[in-house]
């Protein structure tokens, strides 16, 4: 035990001491706005940054630069059969209009006799065949129009669904861009726009396509400490009990009774119903054996909760089926599709994972409160059906 301490200290001593960790350190202490306003991995910002930079109207002051450029990368692919990259420096941008989610798609480039359809992915996947649908709803809208679809992605890739339309854009593109208008127009662009550019280019190269300074600094840092940094990796806190310490804190905080729980779950209860609640008298359904409890699931690969009321298997002394007949009356109820665990109403509710990795106490309190005051009106309802089957509970708890 004293070997592996001793060990671990030297370990530790190699790492704060070299200087590759110093500059990593300096680096991630460098301000940014986009880290600072906690947007760098919102998807819709990025959009609405992207619309900024190719607005020739953009408070940016570089006119139709940025729009340019992209036009003539979009006009360029094969893909772009009726209109070509020639043609860019003929166009009159000064009625250009640059739509954000205009029938939900992202964004919306119209000129003269030309509209251009962009639909922006960082984070996701296209889904519900919606790029189909974004191009129909263009066709349908701009009949007249010569058209383009881009597929905007961090690695370029195309579109499962429409490869022979969408013509695929990597965030390179736009790193690139950025940077070289940084070096061209350096000396005519504003300190502050200078450094809004700057700060978006160091993000979508750390974040988005993990290739900045820093991030190979990070990676030859791990291969010089790889036991150390390993050993502190295994044994780091899981996101999913920060979740569950802080929900559960907050639903006691808020008068609520927590009960069973585990990694994926926080189960809880109200002061009311708890006393109408069966208990089995043995191993039935959850670890405290309760028959009844609302119910958070902790969906972090999709940033959600699902929120439902959950009627536990019970032993043979609890009449569970009398209990689903119930909470049928209450408003919303459907039939439950299971025959062990019966839910009659389910909500899902976005929560961003990231939050707790920020580590900001009061934005973690704010979102998780928001989830709570939703769910109130619905745990309200199954609290007064409790009251209101007052006696015939008591009696189906005693029996």
């Amino acid at each position: 035990m004293i070997e592996d301490k001793l060990l671990l200290k030297k370990l530790y001593n190699n790492l704060i001491n070299d200087e590759d960790f110093d500059r990593l350190e300096l680096g991630l202490n460098q301000p940014n706005i986009f880290e600072i306003l906690k947007i760098s991995k919102t998807e819709i910002r990025h959009s609405n940054f992207l619309s900024w930079l190719i607005n020739p109207k953009g408070s940016h002051g570089l006119g139709e630069i940025f729009l340019k450029k992209f036009l003539r990368e979009v006009f360029s692919s094969e893909k772009s059969t009726n209109i070509d990259q020639i043609e860019v420096n003929k166009i009159d941008y000064s009625n250009v209009e640059i739509i954000r989610e205009w029938k939900n798609i992202d964004l919306l480039i119209i000129l003269d006799d030309i509209v251009i359809s962009i639909e922006n992915k960082v984070y996701s996947k296209e889904h519900s065949n919606q790029l189909v649908r974004y191009r129909k709803i263009v066709e349908e809208e701009f009949p007249k129009k010569r058209k383009s679809f881009v597929y905007l992605t961090p690695e370029g890739l195309d579109s499962e669904q429409e490869s022979e339309v969408y013509i695929p854009l990597s965030y390179n593109f736009i790193i690139e861009s950025i940077d070289r208008v940084l070096e061209i127009y350096k000396e005519s662009v504003s300190n502050k726009i200078k450094n809004y550019l700057m700060d978006y280019s160091v993000i979508l190269k750390r974040e988005i396509m993990g290739n900045d300074k820093l991030t190979e600094l990070s990676n030859r840092i791990y291969k010089n400490h790889k036991e150390i940094l390993d050993f502190i990796f295994e044994k780091k806190p899981d996101i999913l009990d920060d979740v569950r310490f802080w929900l559960t804190n907050i639903l006691k905080e808020r008068g609520f009774i927590v009960g069973s729980e585990n990694k994926y779950y926080v189960r809880f209860t109200t002061k009311k119903i708890n006393d109408l609640t069966y208990y089995n008298k043995v191993n039935y359904g959850w670890k405290l054996r309760e028959s009844f409890l609302f119910e958070f699931v902790l969906r972090k690969n999709v940033n959600k909760f699902t929120f439902k009321p959950v009627i536990s298997p019970s032993d043979p002394n609890y009449n569970t089926q009398r209990l689903s007949d119930i909470f049928m009356t209450i408003k919303g109820s459907k039939k439950p599709s299971g025959s062990k665990w019966l839910v009659h109403q389910t909500s899902v509710h976005k929560f961003d994972f990231n939050l707790i990795n920020d580590d900001d106490e009061i934005d973690i309190k704010k979102e998780l409160n928001k989830i709570i005051d939703k769910i109130t009106p619905t745990v309200e309802k199954y609290e007064k059906v409790f009251e209101d089957n007052k006696t015939e509970l008591i009696q189906m708890k005693n029996s």
